[in-house]
């Protein structure tokens, strides 16, 4: 054992000790201080910790048995009044992050220091899949609006078995709430600081008793922003949204079930780019015009089920539209008055420089059609032998329109009009064997075939240095295999050890903006990166009311997809750099009194790249550097809990929830030119819920912390960031029926 292995062991062990040892002696003065005060919970009738399932690997499977590391959040750590669902899932993940680059569907995640080096190359290039029950979608609709959520699964390391290509650092699962024929009507009302708005009302129930049960939810939300712009006078970072869905499932008997699901959302920001970091009165935006970036996704899934005595039949088809429109001003004026060295005064900057509506603009157009299509048996419920064989198909029609007009820079001027068109052909299979009486055998393979085409064309606008037009026609395609086989031991009811090795792949393609059009030169497809992962974990059962999980990982990368930019020329370097990360992850949950829930999680993630090449050196990568915008430590906690107000005589309940969520330094870029500082995020809730009716307070981003989520240095002393919202509270209340 080396000594970085070493001192990672060493690590989680006491991350897990101190943990586990912290909530349990806490618990047992709650339960005896219950006790004492003749309150119905005692130690004579201790909690016990529900088994969840898990569906993203294509069989159902209780949680505490899986040989993986898995995170899973109920609906209630999915606040509405947090407005980026992908945040909130990154955050409440071991070694997770969440990047935004403040453009409506330019949005990631890493996974476990398995990560874009740079900034995605196109839709499809993700390294953490993304589904809701269990179709996929591509990154212009990650992180979608989500409502009715039964539970988050997020799957750590390569699920390159259940989720094919581009899900080697993880994956994450929405699971919605099933049309199921129980009766229940609810309204949500909130309102809050700097304009923040909530409406939302769902109702569910028997359309025909015992046969066709219908589910339907609706939402609109507002808020106003809190960035000043010190140009035109307003604020910026806004959020409109309206979103419905629902879902009809018919069982004509026992035997088949068939789920129609359909939904749409329209989701509006104004958050502005390239905030200057440096300045005084961070954050301020100084742009002339107020960007506007909207998404507007529609989709819709049938679902058909038939139970047969020797196994299940699923067939799933998905489709998925989204329409993505992102205007913006490309020069803040603060941000280019310090890169240009010109006085940071606002008056003696040349108007006609920066602060021109009609100049440095950029207006982007992007559609997106993606069709899924899959079919699988399963082995049935309760057999020794689980197992799960399926194919599917996955395609994908991206449209970019991106019309660029700028004073600064050849490259950004012009018109780009691109197709891609992608495909993904593939079989799968995974099963579990048991073996003697405590071990088990599992493993999952996927072939697969990748195709793409691009179709692109450039029209210049007259500028010097660029070409009038330029058109170019490709193709790429390969075929590969992922997979996974784990070793696991039982030991008892409460305590599971596994081993695992899984392989993860992110396919190759083409770049969406062909940045080279303008000079006359044509995109080359960038290669596909594949990732090795060894793990070894535990997860233990320490009381009915305690489990604690451990995880060590290691990860080999070969031929990271690495994109970066000369800040002076805005020249685009496209490479593969191979990496290497390490590291661990904890989490616990407990549930020492009933009502009172903690969960707590905790990741610490190395990474190191390693031998360049000359075009992966010209775009910034350096042997030893860190992987950009991987945090080395996470640390997530959480606390809600409901005291029934019956032995005071009143109705109802009080209810309490509070977080923590702090995220690392991370690195800014594959050069390493600069780090992001900490940032820590505590929100807070408390109010009283009665069978009925009920009122709360909410906190959020108490610390008023603006997390900053993707930066960029233009040089010493001058970086660009997106940042996130501020403080936010407010007041909300809830009818149900």
């Amino acid at each position: 054992m080396d000594r970085s292995t070493f001192l990672i062991l060493m690590s989680g062990t006491a991350v897990g000790i101190v943990l586990g040892a912290g909530v349990a002696a806490w618990a047992q003065n709650a339960v005896a201080e219950n006790a004492v005060a003749g309150d119905a919970v005692t130690a004579e009738e201790p909690t016990v910790l529900d088994v969840v399932t898990v569906s993203a690997t294509r069989q159902d499977t209780a949680e505490d048995r899986m040989p993986a590391s898995v995170t899973i959040l109920p609906p209630e750590r999915i606040s509405p009044a947090a407005l980026d669902p992908g945040a909130e899932i990154m955050r409440q993940s071991p070694t997770g992050n969440f990047v935004d680059l403040s453009r409506a569907g330019e949005a990631y995640a890493t996974m476990r220091g398995v990560a874009s080096l740079g900034s995605p190359l196109n839709s499809l290039d993700n390294t953490v899949g993304f589904s809701v029950d269990g179709v996929p979608s591509s990154l212009a609709g990650f992180a979608p609006v989500l409502m009715d959520v039964q539970q988050v699964e997020v799957l750590h390391g390569p699920q390159g078995t259940a989720f094919g290509r581009n899900a080697m650092a993880g994956g994450i699962n929405v699971v919605t709430m099933p049309a199921d024929g129980f009766a229940e009507s609810r309204i949500d009302l909130e309102t809050g600081s700097d304009g923040y708005s909530l409406v939302q009302a769902m109702t569910a129930g028997w359309l025909m008793a015992d046969v066709l049960a219908g589910r339907a939810v609706v939402r609109w939300q507002n808020y106003d922003g809190d960035i000043s712009n010190v140009i035109t006078g307003g604020t910026e970072g806004g959020v409109e949204l309206g979103a419905g869905r629902a879902s009809l499932r018919f069982t004509p008997d026992e035997t088949l079930t068939i789920d129609i699901t359909g939904g749409y959302s329209r989701d509006e920001r104004d958050n502005p780019a390239y905030l200057l970091y440096e300045t005084p009165d961070f954050p301020v935006s100084a742009s002339d015009t107020e960007s506007y970036g909207r998404r507007e996704i529609g989709h819709g899934t049938l679902t058909i089920e038939k139970v047969l005595e020797d196994l299940t039949l699923t067939a799933i088809t998905g489709l998925q539209n989204i329409d993505i429109q992102n205007d913006g001003d490309f020069s803040d004026t603060l941000l280019y008055s310090s890169y240009l060295g010109l006085p940071p005064i606002l008056d003696f900057v040349p108007e006609a420089l920066f602060t021109n509506p009609d100049q440095d603009k950029i207006a982007t157009g992007e559609t997106e059609r993606i069709f899924f299509q899959e079919f699988r048996a399963n082995a049935p419920d309760g057999a020794g032998l689980q197992w799960v064989v399926g194919a599917n198909y996955f395609r994908s029609d991206y449209e970019i329109h991106r019309d660029m007009q700028t004073l600064l820079f050849a490259v950004l001027n012009g018109t780009v009009d691109n197709d891609i068109d992608s495909e993904t052909w593939a079989g799968f299979a995974d099963v579990t064997i048991p073996l003697f009486e405590s071990w088990s055998l599992s493993g999952g393979i996927r072939i697969a075939h990748d195709s793409q085409h691009l179709v692109g064309r450039f029209r210049g606008n007259g500028y010097p240095g660029t070409e009038d037009s330029f058109d170019q026609d490709g193709e790429f395609s390969d075929d590969y295999v992922t997979g996974r086989i784990a070793l696991a031991r039982q030991w008892g009811e409460r305590v599971m050890t596994y081993a695992s090795v899984a392989w993860g792949y992110a396919s190759g393609g083409f770049e969406r903006l062909t940045p080279y059009a303008a000079e006359g030169a044509e995109s080359v497809p960038f290669r596909p990166a594949r990732a090795e992962t060894v793990e070894i974990g535990a997860k233990l059962g320490l009381l009915d009311w305690l489990r604690l999980d451990l995880g060590l990982f290691h990860n080999d990368v070969t031929d990271g997809q690495l994109a970066s930019f000369d800040p002076d020329t805005i020249q685009i370097f496209f490479a593969n750099q191979d990496y290497r990360s390490y590291g661990f992850e904890a989490s616990l949950l407990a549930e020492p009194v009933r009502g009172l829930t903690f969960r707590a999680g905790a990741g610490f993630t190395e990474t190191r790249q390693g031998e360049t090449t000359a075009d992966s050196a010209a775009a910034g990568a350096a042997k030893g550097n860190k992987v950009p915008m991987v945090p080395t430590w996470t640390v997530n906690l959480a606390l809600d809990y409901r005291m029934p107000l019956g032995f005071a005589g009143l109705p109802g309940a009080f209810v309490v929830g509070a977080d923590y969520q702090y995220v690392g330094s991370r690195q800014t870029d594959a050069a390493n030119s600069a780090k992001l500082d900490p940032y820590t995020i505590v929100n807070a809730r408390a109010g009283w819920q009665g069978e009925h009716l009920g009122f709360y307070a909410f906190g959020r981003d108490m610390l008023d912390s603006r997390p900053i989520s993707f930066a960029a240095p233009f040089r010493d002393g001058v970086t660009g960031v997106y940042v996130g919202r501020g403080r936010m509270v407010g007041l909300g209340m809830n009818v149900k029926w």
